[in-house]
């Protein structure tokens, strides 16, 4: 190879390089600008003052989500936004909240299947539909994350009101020292007597 071919060959060889360099570094200019605008919306969706209606926080996390769809937060600010103020509207309004709530947990779920403020909200729409699956499910969670107390006050509450109280007060001792101790004791006190008294006025049946 004469020496000018090989001086053509390494120009070449530096051009390409610097024109991979130069879209890479373009690219990942897009990427944190892209990510630096999501992270904006998502700020004014949780942060703003006053607080903004849940249209527009939704209306936020979505654009947000279409600039970054790598982060689970925008999931969870549009659905807590779209499930806490749910009773706040009536009929199909209220409808189309928790349908708004549900969408968003699910899509959470699906980047990061064990963030706790998703997990509460799936096992929330699941007592809906099955007290049962909703407790099994976030004692999956529960044994995942074991030595987090608020995961085991958590499933004591959902014991006592499903009445079975001897796993509610196992699992409000591993509860202890957590903040929502003492509401979910109340809880257990409570729904232990309501379900006593419950039995109490059961009328009398042959065969008992």
């Amino acid at each position: 190879m004469k020496v000018h071919d090989r001086v053509s060959v390494d120009q070449w060889f530096l051009v390409a390089v610097g024109a991979a360099l130069f879209v890479l570094s373009t690219a990942g200019l897009v990427h944190a600008v892209r990510a630096s605008w999501a992270s904006r919306l998502s700020c004014r969706a949780q942060l703003a003052k006053p607080p903004a209606e849940v249209s527009q926080v939704i209306e936020w996390c979505r654009a947000a989500y279409s600039l970054y769809p790598w982060n689970y937060y925008f999931s969870i600010y549009a659905a807590e936004a779209a499930y806490y103020q749910a009773d706040n509207v009536r009929g199909e309004a209220r409808v189309e909240r928790l349908r708004q709530a549900r969408v968003w947990c699910d899509r959470g779920l699906e980047q990061n299947p064990y963030k706790s403020q998703l997990r509460r909200l799936k096992t929330r729409f699941l007592w809906e539909e099955s007290p049962a699956r909703a407790i099994e499910y976030w004692k999956a969670h529960t044994e995942w994350q074991y030595w987090e107390p608020y995961n085991h006050a958590t499933l004591a509450e959902l014991y006592a009101r499903y009445g079975d109280f001897t796993r509610a007060e196992e699992e409000l001792k591993l509860g202890q020292g957590d903040v929502i101790y003492e509401q979910v004791c109340k809880i257990v006190i409570q729904e232990k007597k309501n379900w006593e008294n419950l039995q109490s006025e059961k009328p009398f049946e042959w065969g008992e």
